[in-house]
Formats: structure tokens, C-alpha cells, sequence
């Protein structure tokens, strides 16, 4: 009965079996009270009170539009302006036990997706094997694809592309980190040339390659067109 106070929070069914059945605890009965076999003081300290209570997770940001969909229950401590939020933004939003599913703008019915699946589905879509490493708007567009849906769903795509080692080492060079351009010194003309080797093309009167010659001063260019053994020779 000592344990009953912290035990009547539960919903619990005592039920009473005899002695034979449970040994340990007969044996323990027939103690003398506060002393154990060989002398010793029985400890009654109750190690953790909370040892058997429930732990309860955060509440996921549509819990409102949840808890009105199917019960029309809306927070005591809300006030008149969030109550009126709720019930305007209700309409948007279908329950779908045990899934609550948003209505979005381009009439598309996408699930709503609680704070501990977010950082999977992201990870999923950008770094996965067919995830590609891609921007923003890729991995956004990935995720709304997939029919998921969160209100910081653009941020959190951001701050993840911003501190992906592997996204930030594959980059775009910046100004600082760019070669210097050099011009080419033009003297006269057919004075520089520039020559490019193009092919193998679909064969057309025999000739599969074209040598394209450009000359850097008048921009004149010339093309000659030969057949595949020519090339190789």
C-alpha cells in the first residue's frame, strides 16, 4: 500500500495470485519487517518515481488543425485572433486518420510532415543516390513531388544546401578565385590561327570529320570536310 499513491495515476488491475505462484514474492512477505534473511536493512527507496510515465513527444506544428478536424477542439489559451486563424485556415487541411493531408495552392493534396520525419525526407532527396546534390529549388520541387509538405520547407532546404561540404565544395567559382583572361595579340592578318578537329558525324558524301580553321584577325574561317580514313592517316 505504500507504493499505492504513486501507483493510482496509472490505470492499473491489481490482481491477487497465490503464494506458490510467485515465490520471490512470498519469500520477501514472510521477512521480518525492515530486515532482510542475513540481517541486513531492506532498501525501500523507490529509484525513479517517473520510472513508468508516459513520455510524451513535441506537438507538431498542425496538432490545431488536427485536434479541430477531428475532435473541434481548439486550445483554452489561444486567443481570439488564433481561434479565428484556426478556423480559416481549417478548410485547407483534410484528416485522414492517421495522416493530416494540406490542400495546396496548385491543387495538389501533399501530407503534412511532423519535425522528426523533416530532416530524413531532406536528406533522402538531396543526398541520396538519385538525390544528386542539387539546389534549393531542385530539392523543393523533389519534396513536393513526393507529396510531403511543412511551412518551413524552403528554409530548411537553404540551410541545408548552405552547409553540405559536398554542395559547397562543387560550387560555382567565384570572382576571387577565377584566371585571369589574356588577350591574344593580333599583328596581321592569317598572323594567328586557331584550328578545331570536330567528329565523328553521320556520314554525308563520304565524309565523316570537319576541320574548322579560324583566323583570329578577320574572322575568317575556313572548312574542310574529309572521309574517316583520312582523318586517321
Amino acid at each position: 500500500m505504500r507504493w499505492f499513491p504513486l501507483l493510482k495515476e496509472f490505470d492499473i488491475d491489481i490482481q491477487d495470485r497465490k503464494g506458490s505462484e510467485n515465490k520471490m514474492e512470498d519469500h520477501l512477505s514472510r521477512l521480518e519487517e525492515g530486515r532482510s534473511h542475513d540481517g541486513l536493512e531492506i532498501n525501500d527507496f523507490f529509484p525513479d518515481e517517473q520510472l513508468l510515465a508516459i513520455s510524451m513527444k513535441e506537438m507538431p506544428w498542425f496538432a490545431d488543425f488536427a485536434n479541430y478536424l477531428v475532435c473541434g477542439i481548439i486550445l483554452v489559451d489561444f486567443s481570439s485572433n488564433q481561434r479565428k486563424k484556426v478556423k480559416q485556415d481549417f478548410h485547407d487541411y483534410y484528416w485522414d486518420e492517421p495522416y493530416l493531408l494540406w490542400i495546396c495552392t496548385d491543387a495538389v493534396i501533399r501530407r503534412c510532415v511532423p519535425e522528426e520525419e523533416q530532416s530524413e525526407i531532406l536528406g533522402t532527396c538531396h543526398s541520396s543516390s538519385y538525390g544528386g546534390h542539387h539546389g534549393g529549388p531542385r530539392i523543393e520541387t523533389k519534396v513536393l513531388s513526393c507529396g510531403f509538405y511543412w511551412p518551413t520547407l524552403y528554409k530548411d532546404v537553404s540551410e541545408l544546401v548552405k552547409h553540405c561540404d559536398e554542395c559547397q565544395r562543387a560550387g560555382g567559382i567565384s570572382k576571387k578565385n577565377e584566371m585571369p583572361l589574356t588577350t591574344i595579340l593580333e599583328i596581321d592578318i592569317c598572323d594567328v590561327w586557331g584550328i578545331d578537329f570536330v567528329g565523328l558525324f553521320v556520314r554525308f558524301c563520304r565524309n565523316t570529320y570537319i576541320l574548322i580553321a579560324v583566323d583570329y584577325a578577320s574572322k575568317w574561317f575556313d572548312v574542310v570536310a574529309f572521309p574517316n580514313n583520312e582523318a586517321r592517316s
